[in-house]
């Protein structure tokens, strides 16, 4: 039960997704157990339950017949340097290196990658290429020649691949435009807002700021490439001022982006104080817990209450004349909903998804490729160990099981678990927390909007590998045939 006004609530229901409004006395009652509502609540609870299916429990059953080859692209997260000319304040890859990557990407590499796609991917599967760094135009040679190779893959045996990029986007290699044109890239780049925002947040190592840069390659990018290429403004918030609604305008009104990825930030802080500790190039406290707890940004006081008024403001987005079609993480799970889908995982690391490094080691997760206690495999051998702990299901989890929101959010980052604990399996509170409170929002976001806009078209979230490649299939509940005449319940989607 979510009350997002004097007198209505949504009312979610956790086994099929569907999403219903009712009023607030009647959805007060409800939350107590059936038995307190009105006898022409419940009798009208009891017809609309039976014609939604809602006691089917259909996302418990799509999870336990799932394979895990279902619901994401077979994914390549390639590592191809171990430079980057940025110095982010929130870097977990300590400066792009990950504290044991000391060259780049050779060509060498693109045969193991290739034969890892042979020997991993599902027949038919569609392969997606995610070049990742350091700074991955850093290596652009090793880009190209990737590109090259699946095309010729793909005229011999069909293969569809698709070609992502993490950059941000102050280089320009001869050639790019080109590339990104031909292959139709989908180009994440990484900016926080506004000059003063992605100055302070992004500095170059030199101590230059980095927005100027950035914008003169985002206008050569787009005039060149057109609608040829996708890109998306990927956000890390981490200040109080601008607020998130302005860092998010701020880069909406150049009508630059086609989509947006907002992550909050995550600060390491001396436990029991308030004050960020200043990561430098070779500062190691991140990969130091002792003393050390992460906070996430969003669950700051003032923050909690920018992210909920930034909901209320995000549906005057979908503008007319403005090529906005949306926050990726928030029309994912909107998907969910109005389409009935389940998250099968909160991501697809060691499931279809894995990163190989110019050392040639096999990661099931980029944040992670710093750790050579998460190595699965080399990219000479392959796959040389098993790796359960990245496959256990949400249903298996002894907190997560429980969760009202398991099959929106799929379990929780087994990165953010780790970091903050040393085991990916016991939960991140903060990252727990965050989680719950977007479905909460997002779903009070979406019980407030128009017909218009849950109709709205979200066949490309396939494409976008949204949170990691967040593994989603339809959970096929039965169609709704007659979403009225259940008052006071009312069927939204």
């Amino acid at each position: 039960m979510l009350p997002f006004s004097d007198d209505t609530s949504a009312v979610f229901l956790t086994d099929n997704h569907r999403l219903l409004l009712a009023p607030a006395g009647t959805a007060e009652r409800l939350e107590s157990g059936v038995d307190s509502l009105l006898p022409p609540e419940r009798q009208a609870w009891e017809r609309m339950r039976q014609a939604v299916g809602a006691d089917e429990g259909v996302n418990r059953s799509r999870l336990r017949e799932s394979s895990l080859s279902d619901g994401a692209d077979f994914a390549v997260n390639v590592n191809l340097t171990n430079v980057c000319n940025l110095a982010c304040t929130y870097c977990f890859a300590e400066g792009g290196d990950y504290g044991r990557i000391t060259e780049a990407m050779g060509e060498h590499s693109i045969a193991w990658i290739f034969d890892f796609i042979e020997s991993n991917a599902v027949p038919g599967q569609r392969v997606r290429f995610e070049f990742f760094g350091g700074e991955p135009l850093a290596n652009f040679a090793v880009i190209q020649k990737i590109c090259e190779r699946a095309r010729s893959v793909s005229r011999r045996d069909g293969t569809e691949f698709v070609h992502r990029i993490s950059t941000n986007l102050t280089l320009m290699p001869k050639g790019i435009e080109e590339l990104f044109r031909e292959y139709r890239f989908i180009v994440s780049v990484s900016i926080d807002g506004g000059r003063e925002v992605q100055d302070a947040n992004r500095p170059s190592k030199n101590g230059m700021g980095s927005y100027d840069r950035i914008m003169r390659n985002l206008w050569r990018l787009r005039e060149a490439c057109g609608d040829d290429i996708t890109l998306v403004a990927r956000m890390t918030i981490a200040t109080g001022e601008p607020s998130l609604k302005d860092s998010v305008h701020d880069l909406w009104q150049l009508d630059l982006f086609d989509y947006f990825q907002i992550y909050p930030g995550v600060y390491p802080v001396e436990k029991d104080t308030k004050v960020p500790i200043a990561l430098t190039l070779g500062d190691r406290k991140l990969s130091e817990p002792q003393g050390i707890q992460y906070i996430n940004h969003f669950l700051q006081p003032g923050i909690v209450e920018q992210f909920k008024d930034f909901l209320l403001h995000y549906p005057s987005l979908f503008a007319p004349g403005n090529r906005f079609k949306g926050v990726l993480e928030y029309e994912r799970t909107v998907q969910m909903v109005t389409e009935g889908a389940t998250a099968l995982a909160f991501c697809s690391g060691g499931r279809t998804y894995y990163t190989h490094s110019p050392d040639g080691s096999i990661s099931p997760c980029h944040r992670l490729v710093g750790d050579e206690s998460f190595d699965v495999g080399t990219g000479s051998e392959g796959i040389t160990r098993e790796h359960p702990e990245w496959r256990r299901t949400v249903d298996e989890h002894p907190v997560c099981g429980g969760c009202w929101a398991r099959y929106l959010c799929g379990g929780g980052c087994r990165q953010e678990n780790h970091v903050a604990s040393g085991d990916v399996n016991v939960l991140n509170d903060e990252s727990c927390q965050y989680q719950l409170m977007l479905a909460e929002e997002v779903i009070k976001m979406l019980a407030r909007s128009t017909a218009d806009y849950r109709a709205r078209s979200r066949d490309r979230y396939d494409d976008l590998f949204v949170s990691c490649g967040r593994p989603v299939v339809p959970n096929e509940r039965p169609a709704l045939e007659q979403p009225t005449g259940y008052e006071p319940f009312r069927v939204l989607c």
